[in-house]
Formats: structure tokens, sequence, C-alpha cells
């Protein structure tokens, strides 16, 4: 079996003097999630992505990236792209049209609506689909599996199937779909196109349940023959399936890495303070981790419990994001202002650390009493996921209905409203005040959960379940169901 995996932002770049280029390895969550699948598979695999880099595309001509498969276990290839195109569909089009809209975030980033403001951007968002089709039609090998990756690719699998009736075609959704409301803001000749373009796979995948339910009910709104029940949709004479795949992370590589005396280092100065108790965040700084009402959140609790100031710290590590767009500046600028307000009102009440650093990270991840994951609406969310594995103090979570962790971690403090601010201070406070024992149970239940997943066949799942699809069987993995969220109850009401 041959397989080759389509996505937005491979896992190497080459850096330097074009004439002697480095290789430099690509962080991100989709990125090593699907370096850990690729490099353990037990059959080749090619990894194709867009590039805007000159020296990338030297590198490839001289077989610079070929040269790294026996090192990576599989073959990593960039396709060339414009500078400007690549960014009015990655950014026009894949950030201000379908991120915005498909993490609810339209009062931040407001969805490109007028014709004028999405019809070029489109062009440039189906020309850079057309282009990674054209490279997989070339690359794959007779009936090879094609695993595309997320929003950026949604028009793929179509254009692929067009090309090469022969390949199986699976389009992973990393993202949440979207519910109706959001759905609404689409323009109409959009939407179909993006969910027509989706089926020309033979398997869909998700990552939660009620995501899968919303797509399916988009069809059906479409005029698509839908099956709700056994999860799968009519098009084009053929039956689309689509299925849950929860990412996992990687507990064995997280918990080396929290080891080392790098991170070790990070927990110790996050712990050495004055401050008795931590609310801690990991995000970057995009207005659907919701960062803003975090911290407003906070500044409301502190109000309410003026001593806490003197007893908790909030330590943040906040990555910048699509600094480009004059929105995420915007967004970005109003949650520097609301933490410089608090910390002028409670000195030292919040701790920001600026950038990427994963070491400083996992440190400040050890180390947290609560652990804050407030996205308006999420993919997994990882970070929901690293923090009961690695943290040493039973450390709760108040964790947003609208990550797809939600449905995993049911010792977590759920917020069903992640935009109510007041919703948010009542569940941090909550948080805070869990007895011992309570906090122990909690943290015990979301680590055997994590611990419970199935993270190594994240990808042979859905390998398997694509070729029974294609020889006209039901895939083996069970059609999505919408069950009820049994988190607990929290026991302690809230601070004294």
């Amino acid at each position: 079996m041959h397989v080759v995996l389509v996505s937005d932002r491979g896992p190497v770049r080459f850096a330097g003097q074009i004439e002697d280029p480095v290789p430099e390895f690509c962080s991100g969550s989709v990125t090593a999630l699907l370096h850990r699948v690729a490099g353990a598979a037990g059959y080749p695999v090619a990894w194709l992505a867009p590039s805007t880099s000159a020296t990338d595309g030297h590198a490839m001509r001289r077989g610079l990236f070929g040269d790294l498969a026996g090192q990576l276990g599989y073959s990593p290839q960039v396709v060339l792209i414009d500078k400007q195109e690549y960014d009015r569909y990655y950014l026009d089009t894949g950030v201000e049209i379908i991120w915005s809209a498909w993490h609810g975030i339209e009062d931040d980033v407001p969805v490109r609506t007028a014709a004028d403001r999405w019809l070029a951007p489109l062009a440039s968002y189906k020309h850079v689909n057309q282009r990674m089709a054209e490279r997989v039609a070339q690359q794959a090998a007779p009936a090879a599996v094609v695993a595309v990756q997320d929003y950026q690719l949604m028009l793929a699998p179509a254009m692929i199937r067009a090309l090469r009736p022969d390949v199986r075609l699976v389009h992973f959704s990393h993202t949440p779909f979207p519910d109706a409301g959001s759905l609404a803001g689409v323009p109409a000749p959009l939407l179909r196109s993006l969910v027509h373009g989706m089926l020309g796979a033979d398997l869909l995948g998700f990552q939660r349940a009620q995501w899968a339910d919303r797509f399916l009910r988009c069809c059906r709104r479409l005029g698509l023959d839908v099956d709700q029940e056994r999860g799968w949709v009519r098009h084009d004479g053929r039956r689309i399936w689509v299925r849950c795949y929860p990412v996992s992370v990687d507990i064995p590589s997280l918990t080396d890495r929290a080891r080392t005396p790098e991170v070790g280092r990070w927990a110790a100065r996050t712990t050495a303070d004055d401050r008795a108790m931590r609310i801690v965040r990991v995000d970057r700084l995009d207005p659907a981790k919701n960062a803003l009402r975090g911290f407003e959140a906070y500044s409301s609790l502190l109000r309410r419990h003026p001593a806490l100031a003197r007893e908790a710290r909030f330590v943040a590590c906040l990555v910048p994001s699509r600094e480009r767009l004059p929105s995420y500046q915007r967004y970005a600028a109003r949650v520097r202002r609301m933490v410089d307000d608090i910390n002028d009102r409670y000195p030292g009440a919040v701790m920001v650390h600026h950038g990427e650093n994963q070491d400083r990270a996992l440190g400040v991840l050890r180390g947290y009493d609560v652990l804050l994951v407030n996205s308006v609406t999420d993919g997994m969310n990882l970070v929901a996921q690293e923090g009961p594995v690695i943290n040493t103090k039973d450390g709760a979570v108040v964790l947003s209905a609208g990550a797809g962790a939600a449905d995993l971690l049911t010792g977590a403090v759920l917020l069903e409203q992640p935009r109510d601010v007041a919703a948010t201070t009542d569940a941090l406070a909550a948080a805070l005040a869990l007895s011992p024992a309570e906090r122990r149970n909690r943290a015990g239940r979301m680590r055997a959960a994590i611990v419970g997943m199935d993270a190594a066949n994240w990808l042979d799942r859905q390998l398997s379940d694509v070729l029974a699809a294609a020889a006209g069987s039901a895939p083996t993995t069970q059609a999505p169901k919408c069950a009820p969220r049994s988190a607990l109850p929290i026991l302690d009401a809230g601070l004294a």
C-alpha cells in the first residue's frame, strides 16, 4: 500500500543560503501528529505540502527533500506556490472565511460575505487546491490511499478524484464543523463548493460526533441523500462514509520531554514565587482560543475575591498568530490592554510569556492548580490532554464544551458557554475551591481517559475504513452518535 499525505504545512523547510540550504523541522500540532504516524507507518508514505520558499524550490530540485526520507521514515515533498496566491488562499479564504465561520468567531474576524471580497480569494484557494491535486495525481501509485488534511484543502478530494479515480481518498477535518448559525453567514455558492469538494473523498473523518452530525445535517440542507443513522452521504452516484477519529497526544514522547532538565527549570521558575495557586493557559493568540474572555473572567474573579490577588497568579504562554491580519492585530492588542489593566489594579496578578517555547509551556503545565481552556470552539485542543498527563499537582481543568476534548475529559469542570464571562468566572472559582480529594478524583479520571486513547492507530483506522469503503463495505468504525456528556458534578460550589 502506498499512502500520500496532503496538508497545508509540511514537516520540514529549508533555510539559509539558497546555495547551501539547511533543513529546519516545523512545529504545530497537526504537523507533529502526521510526522509521528508517517514515521511509524509500515508502508511507503509521501507527504506533500505547499511552499512559497525559493530555498525550498532549490532544495527540491537538488533532491535534498528526498535525501531526508531515510531519516524521517517517509518522503517529504513541496509544491511551489506564488507568495501572493498563497496568502489569498490561506489568509483571505482560509482564515477570513473558513476558519472564522468554522470556529464561530465572526464577531472578531468578520467573514468576507460581499462578492467582491470572497470571489477573488476563492480563485486562489481553488488554484492551490488544484496544484496540490495535480501533484498527487503525479506521485500516487496505482490504487494508493490519499489522506487530505483539514480546512485549507477542502476542494482537493474532488479534484484528485477527477484526475485519479483509481485512488482511495480520505479527508480529515482537524477543525470543528460549524453550526447552522455560522454556516448561514457563509456565501451559499462557496459553502456548496466546499462541501462538494469534501465529498470527492470515500471517507470523511472528524474529531467528534457533534461535528460529524453537523456535517451530515448540512448535507441534508443542501439537498443531498443522507443516512444520519448509518453515517453516509450519497453524491455523484457514490456513498461517502462519515466517521470520527479523535486525536490523542503522544504520551511516551510527552512524558519523556516533560522530564528533561530544561522543562524542570521552567517548572521550578513557575512555582518558585509568593503565590500559592496558579491558573494557567497555553494558547496561540487566536480569537478562537478566547484568551480575552479568560482574562476578563480572572479580573472579575479578583473583584469578587480581592484576597486572591495575593494568593493566586495567572500564568499564560501566548504564541503570536497570523500577525499580518488586522483583525488578529486588534485582538492581540485588546488582550495586552486587559492584562495591563489587571496588573495595574493587582500588581503581579498576571504573568505572560510571549512566543513559542515548548519547554517553557510544558514546565508551566506541570505546575498549574487550574488549567483554563475556554476556547469558543476548537479542534481536539491537545493542551487540554497534555496538562492532565504531566501536571504534578492533580490540577483541575476548566474546559470549554466547544473543545473537542470535552467528550473525552469528563473529569474537567465543564464550561458550557465559553462566551459568557460570568460563567467562566464561576467555573474558575469552582475549580480553585475543589477539595484535594475531588481534585485527585477528577485528575485521575482525565489521565485514565487520555491513556486509554488509541493514539498509535489513528491513521491506520482511517486507512482500514477507506479500503473497506472502496470495496463496497461499511467501515469497521461505528457511525458517530452524539451522546450526552457525563461530566462530574461540581461538589465544591465555589470560593469561600
